[in-house]
């Protein structure tokens, strides 16, 4: 208990702005909203940015194989996250740019997992002088199927917008 209590006391202030920030759009998505497209955009990417930089920070370090195993799962995720939002019905409103997204548990689960897997990962790293090869590997494989998800979610939402 005292590891995680040095865990939350030890991280930056920065931190729980995210946290806050990124909870309240998990918070909204459990009633139907309308989302301007900008932010159906930016979600994914700010995600997908935040896993570019992790996995160039460890290819950095000379795990460049890594970014097989990171394109593998972000694609499995993606297929994953496609999948669960197909057959949402979706409010199109093309005038005002924004998507009527319906009511889901899924957003905030998933913004939870993917704060939690990189707390997670980044204490394990700021507290181990040595990470072994499978640590890295696992790192990559559980924070590419999470941020794929978003990803997938996102680029069918805009692929509906613009077909529509």
């Amino acid at each position: 208990m005292d590891n995680l209590w040095q865990a939350i006391s030890g991280a930056p202030w920065w931190v729980y702005v995210l946290f806050f920030y990124l909870m309240s759009i998990g918070i909204q998505s459990m009633k139907a909203r309308k989302v301007p497209i900008q932010r159906i955009v930016l979600m994914p990417l700010f995600f997908l940015g935040w896993a570019c930089y992790d996995i160039y920070g460890k290819v950095s370090l000379g795990h460049a194989s890594l970014v097989i195993w990171w394109v593998i799962f972000l694609a499995a995720g993606t297929f994953g996250g496609v999948k669960e939002v197909r057959s949402w019905r979706l409010g199109i409103d093309r005038s005002k740019a924004t998507l009527t997204i319906p009511p889901n548990y899924s957003t905030i689960v998933l913004i939870v997992l993917i704060f939690v897997l990189k707390f997670f990962w980044g204490y394990y790293y700021a507290t181990h002088s040595s990470v072994p090869y499978g640590i890295y590997l696992a790192d990559t494989i559980s924070s590419s199927i999470v941020t794929g998800f978003f990803v997938g979610r996102g680029g069918f939402f805009i692929y509906r917008y613009l077909k529509r």
